[in-house]
């Protein structure tokens, strides 16, 4: 048995109210590591032919679909269908049931484990990135269909792993010289919200120095308390609204009306039947109201950032491609907006 193992096994004994992510820094390595270290016992090794893996998928029917950052975790539940892949990623298109964005290039190892956890056996596939952090976990449900998933199982999982190893995580440096003015000028110019991400890459810019560079009326910063307000008008109100959480490797998209928000200690918690979000609100440093031109008008979200830069969490109200943005998710923003706003 490994030490890493053997760590990973009293530490779980003695704090059963922590994950395997939680564990793994506790012992000092990476969750993907620690996977790896426990082949032998409750895990085994997975193919990375992540193409292939996706277009077999939908076989299984429904299963639970966890994407998360280091602030907020996505729990989505539904099938793998409408799996559409590119050269360098891939949609898994099913609005107001399984939505994801994928990354699949920064996809790099993953895992099956089969573990004893306080609800019963658990089965998932574990995907990881270049720095061994998660970036999907897909979880077998009571709903998923038992044989096509044991066939999945038998023909991706591999019965050894010669080689593994997880790369250091880089800093990587802001650009301080860009042109503000060519920023806002292009951001005016854009007929669709998916051109922004283009922007950023022309002008090597972050997105929250992309907000500072722009006239309030594209971007204007708010107080943190701008997330559970929206929230709880959502929840009033009973407006569907979109929720983008994600990771390097995959964003996962939750579509509809909020049915139960429960905040506990730092955490915000939305419990619907097959989507649950846990989002810690102490850790948002900032919050930004933005407006992206489209050819319908303006879309307007909500974008949430830690102290380290990470993107938390995205909100839209829902609108279908081609739509005007909906009229409620903009007066409740508005609201919110002025009501929060910082100086």
């Amino acid at each position: 048995m490994n030490a890493y193992y053997q760590r990973y096994l009293t530490l779980k004994a003695e704090h059963t109210n922590k994950f395997a992510r939680d564990l793994a820094t506790m012992i000092g390595i990476s969750e993907a590591e620690l996977c790896y270290a426990r082949i032998g016992a409750d895990a085994k090794p997975f193919s990375t032919d992540f193409a292939a893996l996706l277009k077999e998928l939908h076989k299984v029917g429904e299963t639970m679909n966890i994407v998360r950052n280091e602030y907020a975790v996505h729990e989505q539940a539904g099938q793998y269908d409408n799996v559409k892949l590119g050269n360098h990623g891939g949609l898994v298109l099913n609005p107001r049931a399984l939505d994801q964005r994928l990354f699949v290039s920064k996809w790099v190892s993953s895992f099956y484990i089969k573990e004893m956890t306080k609800r019963g056996e658990k089965e998932s596939i574990q995907i990881f990135d270049a720095y061994g952090d998660a970036i999907l976990k897909i979880y077998m449900t009571d709903n998923t269909n038992r044989q096509e998933w044991d066939a999945l199982v038998a023909q991706f999982v591999m019965e050894s792993l010669d080689q593994f190893l997880v790369s250091p995580h880089e800093h990587i440096s802001e650009n301080l010289l860009f042109d503000a003015k060519k920023i806002e000028e292009e951001w005016r110019a854009m007929t669709d919200v998916h051109q922004f991400f283009n922007l950023l890459n022309r002008h090597n810019v972050t997105r929250q120095q992309a907000f500072s560079s722009v006239s309030d009326t594209l971007a204007c910063q708010v107080d943190n308390s701008a997330l559970s307000e929206i929230l709880n008008l959502a929840l009033n109100d009973g407006n569907e609204i979109m929720i983008f959480i994600g990771n390097r490797g995959c964003v996962q998209i939750f579509t509809g009306v909020i049915e139960k928000l429960m905040p506990k200690d730092n955490w915000l918690n939305i419990f619907n039947p097959k989507f649950t979000m846990h989002l810690m609100e102490d850790q948002i440093a900032e919050t930004w109201v933005t407006r992206k031109p489209t050819k319908e008008g303006y879309v307007t979200s909500l974008e949430l950032f830690a102290k380290d830069g990470t993107q938390i969490a995205q909100l839209y109200g829902q609108r279908t491609e081609g739509d005007l943005e909906q009229e409620t998710w903009r007066n409740q923003i508005d609201a919110v907006a002025l009501k929060a706003k910082v100086a």
